[in-house]
C-alpha cells in the first residue's frame, strides 16, 4: 500500500464511521414514516441543506441486488443522488474534511480525481461501482444536489 493510498484509506475511514454502525432507532423510524421501498444497509449524519441539521444519507439496498443513495430529511422528505450496482459504501464530509481529502486525492498515485465543496454544508461521497465514486453537495441556489467531486480507485 503507497503512502497515498494509506492515506485516503484514513481519510474515508474517518468520514465513513457511521456507515459501519446499526441504523439508530431515530433513522429506522424516519425511513418508516418515508416508506423506503428497501433496506438502509449504510448511512451517515449530516446538514445538508443549511438550517436543516439531522438529517441522514443513506444507502437503500434492493432485494434484486444494488440500489439507491439518498438524503432523508427529518420531515421524511427522500432526494435520489444516484444508484450502486454492488454494495453500498457512503461517506459524509464537512466541507473541511472533504477540501482534506482533495489534498489527499491529488497527491495519490493510484486514486484520481477532485472534490471541490463549494458550500458550508455537508458532501455525501458515495462508490457507484466498484471503482468509482461520486460526491454530492446541496446547491441552494439551483434547490438540488449536484455533483462536486468523485473518483477512481
Amino acid at each position: 500500500m503507497t503512502h497515498g493510498t494509506r492515506l485516503i484509506a484514513v481519510a474515508l475511514a474517518v468520514g465513513s464511521i457511521g456507515a459501519a454502525q446499526p441504523v439508530p432507532p431515530e433513522l429506522s423510524a424516519l425511513a418508516a414514516k418515508a416508506r423506503l421501498d428497501g433496506q438502509v444497509t449504510a448511512w451517515c449524519r449530516g446538514e445538508f441543506r443549511s438550517r436543516h441539521p439531522r438529517a441522514f444519507a443513506v444507502a437503500i439496498t434492493s432485494a434484486a441486488g444494488g440500489g439507491r443513495y439518498a438524503v432523508l430529511e427529518m420531515d421524511a422528505t427522500v432526494t435520489e443522488l444516484g444508484s450502486f450496482t454492488r454494495g453500498a459504501d457512503l461517506s459524509c464530509y464537512t466541507r473541511a474534511e472533504a477540501r482534506k481529502l482533495n489534498v489527499v486525492i491529488g497527491h495519490s498515485e493510484t486514486i484520481h480525481g477532485h472534490l471541490a465543496p463549494r458550500w458550508s454544508t455537508t458532501v455525501v461521497c458515495a462508490f457507484v461501482n466498484p471503482t468509482t465514486a461520486v460526491c454530492w453537495q446541496y446547491s441552494p441556489t439551483d434547490r438540488v444536489f449536484v455533483e462536486v467531486g468523485g473518483w477512481t480507485t
